[in-house]
């Protein structure tokens, strides 16, 4: 664990990055002073790569707005990206310096290279000394004495798992697990806003993996602090940055730095009459305005960032943006003291499950005290390269460090998003069966109401259900990914049906999130929901990565191909948590035998939902055990053994081992044949003694 190593890893990682993608052009068309260059679905190629092979991670995404675009012929040209249409595959280019390339001619993309920033602070030996030297501490946190002693007041509601959370702050490094729904975000708000309180000389940086994650960090703790009567404290939380949702912070502009108050308004306003950009008459020029208008109103919110830093209490931004202006964050060191002296008493990271360790560690020193917020299991670091130290450091995250138990760790345990079925599933798949329903939740009957709810042909009582496909998806070329019409029809169908029952008091386009891993399939459904005349804009149609942090009344999951690679990894189990858990009272799921066949994380559904309604008797298995024909007699029956019931689908062909069908999961889990048999042997000496 040398910095050579962890250079190495950043190398790798670069490495296996590639600075540019090219794509092949249809045809090119000016649009006023734009260009609308349209794309052959199924070339991608990333340099260093074979095309084709990276079209899994390189396709076209709105990730890419702002990119810098080059060509070659037939005249040398460049122009920056105002705007990607994934569905249409499609780029709209702004201030073109010649005319984009036509048929079968090149395109090259250049993204933003985010990761360069981290990997030049890790170069900064000095700096890099003191991050590396921070890891300890994550492995072995130790009590901090200057940790205030929270009480939560006056938030009388808190739970259990949030009030013994706020003792995290007495210890240097410590780890806020909040899994889905806990109430993890409210929790962070609560704390924050009481050591603003009991610390009134100290400075707080919070960060977190995404805008949205950092807004709904700063906006809980204006809220916590809003209703816990600390008003006076509210004008020193700052939200820097010009990538926010204006319109969430209306109402609450003091959290933004800008000395116009109707600023964030009017750029509240502006973005949400953001044009389509499809081909139709006005329609490019028209976002080419509006994107004006907005890198206007954003461009006067930039100035006065580094006069808030100096002068606000918590200061509040994206993990990407504090490596970016690190040597501004390093330079607030407190008057009279040298570089050495970290700038912030505490150092927050939100969302931290998604920060790479080798990005903390960067930002670490910069904090007296640390605190990591989020769920190890959901959505890791995103990684490209396959090298064993790029893996270490990038591709975990500081919750890979943290320890099993103590006074540095809190499970929020309680959740009051999902539905109990839903909450059961994801708590014995994902959570070793830690996670429950909150007992205020369970207590209310309006919140049981909300859960109970028809859809389309699933009954209100039902809050799992599996719409059953004739087969798996596959692979298409031409749509650079896996794809399955039929479910995508099923999907259009199903949200059809419920729409059209009631329109006035039933469902809701906003109620209904509909997910998929491929970003294909994604743009497969929205052209579906359009061909019918749907409310597209209005139902979200995302792939997982870009759902986590969300929630809906109703989750429809489309996997489209339960075989593929992807969707076999420990990066996949993490994916169908966080997918499944978005559900509040029903979780659909679409699919074919084979997907469930072949896939590990998808079995367990159908399993789960076979052996509700089972009403065998059980037999002990420790009973099993003391016959003759054990273990081949218990192949096929429900049997109980220790805390797990289920039925036993199958024997080992060595005989060594039993897989019992966990009814609460619906997982496989292997039980041991000598183990029983010599607890069986042991109960008989003990009787016959």
């Amino acid at each position: 664990m040398s910095l050579a190593d962890l250079r190495a890893a950043l190398h790798a990682e670069l490495a296996a990055t590639p600075e540019y993608y090219d794509f092949k052009v249809l045809r090119s068309e000016r649009e006023g002073t734009l260009w609308r260059v349209s794309l052959e679905p199924g070339y991608v190629f990333a340099e260093g790569q074979r095309p084709g092979t990276a079209s899994a991670l390189s396709l076209l995404d709105d990730s890419l707005d702002g990119a810098a675009a080059w060509w070659g012929a037939p005249v040398k040209g460049g122009a920056s990206v105002l705007a990607v249409l994934p569905e249409d595959d499609q780029l709209l280019l702004q201030n073109a310096s010649s005319p984009p390339p036509g048929p079968d001619a090149l395109i090259r993309l250049y993204p933003s290279r985010f990761l360069k920033a981290v990997s030049d602070a890790w170069w900064d030996t000095p700096w890099a000394e003191r991050a590396l030297a921070c890891l300890p501490a994550l492995q072995r946190p130790a009590a901090w004495p200057e940790g205030p002693l929270l009480t939560g007041a006056p938030f009388r509601w808190l739970r259990p798992g949030q009030r013994q959370a706020l003792g995290l702050l007495q210890q240097q490094a410590a780890f806020l697990w909040g899994p889905p729904g806990t109430g993890k975000t409210t929790t962070l708000g609560v704390m924050l806003a009481e050591y603003l309180e009991q610390r009134p000389q100290a400075r707080v940086l919070l960060l977190s993996s995404t805008n949205q994650a950092v807004d709904l960090a700063t906006l809980a703790v204006d809220k916590a602090l809003e209703k816990g009567r600390r008003e006076s404290l509210r004008a020193s939380v700052q939200r820097l940055g010009t990538r926010f949702d204006a319109a969430a912070f209306e109402g609450r502009e003091h959290l933004i730095p800008a000395q116009d108050r109707e600023l964030i308004q009017r750029l509240a306003r502006a973005e949400a009459a953001r044009p389509s950009g499809r081909a139709s008459a006005g329609e490019a020029s028209a976002l080419k305005a509006w994107h004006d208008r907005v890198q206007d109103l954003r461009e006067q919110l930039r100035a006065s960032s580094l006069q808030v830093l100096q002068r606000c209490r918590l200061a509040a931004m994206t993990t990407t943006r504090a490596a970016f202006t690190l040597k501004t964050l390093r330079a607030l060191a407190p008057e009279g003291q040298d570089d050495s002296t970290p700038p912030f008493d505490l150092l927050v990271f939100d969302e931290a499950s998604q920060v790479s360790l080798a990005h903390a560690l960067v930002l670490m020193p910069l904090g007296r005290q640390w605190l990591f917020a989020g769920d190890p299991q959901q959505l890791s670091p995103v990684l490209r390269s396959r090298e064993r130290e790029a893996r270490r450091w990038l591709g975990r995250s500081a919750f890979a460090e943290m320890p099993r138990q103590g006074p540095a760790l809190a499970l929020l345990d309680e959740q009051s998003r999902m539905a109990a079925p839903i909450s059961d599933l994801v708590s014995q798949l994902f959570y070793e069966g830690a996670l429950r329903v909150a007992a205020d939740a369970s207590a209310s009957p309006a919140w049981l109401q909300a859960r109970q709810r028809r859809f389309a042909e699933v009954p209100a009582e039902t809050h799992i259900h599996v719409q059953t496909m004739r087969a798996s998806g596959a692979w298409s070329a031409a749509d650079r990914g896996p794809l399955r019409r039929e479910s995508a029809e099923a999907i259009a169908d199903m949200i059809e049906t419920a729409l059209a029952e009631d329109p006035g008091g039933g469902w809701q386009p906003h109620e209904l999130v509909v997910l998929t891993p491929f970003r294909a399939q994604r743009a497969l459904i929205r052209q579906r929901l359009r061909a019918r005349g749907l409310p597209e804009a209005q139902i979200k149609v995302s792939t997982v990565h870009r759902a986590q942090g969300s929630e809906a009344p109703v989750l429809l999951f489309d996997p489209v191909d339960g075989s593929q690679p992807f969707l076999q990894t420990d990066e996949a189990q993490r994916l169908f948590n966080v997918a499944w858990s978005r559900a509040q009272a029903k979780l659909i799921v679409f699919l074919a035998p084979g997907d469930s066949a072949h896939n590990p994380f998808l079995a367990p559904i159908v399993q789960r939902l076979r052996l509700a309604g089972d009403t065998r008797p059980v037999h002990a298995l420790l009973e099993l055990a003391a016959q003759p024909g054990f273990p081949a007699n218990a192949l096929g029956l429900r049997v109980s053994a220790g805390r797990l019931s289920g039925e036993i689908s199958q024997l080992s062909p060595d005989g060594r081992q039993l897989v019992l069908i966990n009814e609460r999961s619906g997982a496989a889990v292997p039980i041991d044949v000598a183990f029983w048999r010599a607890k069986a042997l042991a109960q008989a000496q003990a009787s016959a003694g």
